[in-house]
């Protein structure tokens, strides 16, 4: 696919169909996450890979717990009590991009998101960076029990699945603050 196609078409999809990503198909996500630049070359950040719906629900549910503790906007809260998963929306994949904590680690965190994000749109997954999962960040039980070490951030939740619709195209045109020259 070409490069432009690709960062034109992707969209966050939160709606997926009941059906496992094969595990060649997340292995090719995985290395174009550990393929992307980061800082110096460090590479910091490392891969949790959850395909256990079992996990997936539960970790929703410690976060739509944090939500309710920190009393997250009241529309949000409604809807984690009606709806079945909010959080991960059923996705069949979540992958928890972790690093050691580091000035740097949050940028190069990101770039790898970006690369198994298009990635997967290239392999005809849907995808979505879910920032509220990051209100786990300081259950260290949680996270130790997903093999983080103390040490380590969680700074991008994401899912991936196969759509079952891909959202319309929204028409966003560039944004510039200011252009010299």
């Amino acid at each position: 696919m070409e490069t432009g196609k690709a960062i034109l078409g992707r969209r966050a999809v939160r709606d997926y169909e009941d059906k496992p990503v094969p595990e060649e198909i997340i292995q090719k996500i995985l290395k174009a996450g550990a393929m992307a630049p980061s800082a110096m070359g460090v590479h910091p950040y490392r891969f949790i890979v959850i395909t256990d719906k079992v996990k997936i629900k539960e970790l929703s549910g410690k976060v739509k717990d944090k939500i309710g503790i920190l009393g997250f906007g009241a529309r949000l809260a409604e809807r984690a009590k009606i709806m079945e998963d909010v959080i991960f929306y059923g996705a069949p994949l979540l992958i928890l991009i972790v690093a050691e904590k580091s000035d740097w680690a949050p940028t190069d965190c990101a770039l790898a998101a970006q690369n198994m994000m298009l990635q997967a749109y290239d392999l005809g997954l849907g995808s979505c960076f879910i920032g509220f999962a990051t209100m786990i960040k300081d259950d260290k039980e949680t996270l130790r029990s997903l093999g983080m070490k103390d040490s380590q951030q969680l700074y991008c939740p994401l899912i991936f699945g196969y759509p079952k619709k891909w959202p319309a195209p929204k028409s966003q045109e560039a944004i510039v603050q200011k252009r010299l020259g």
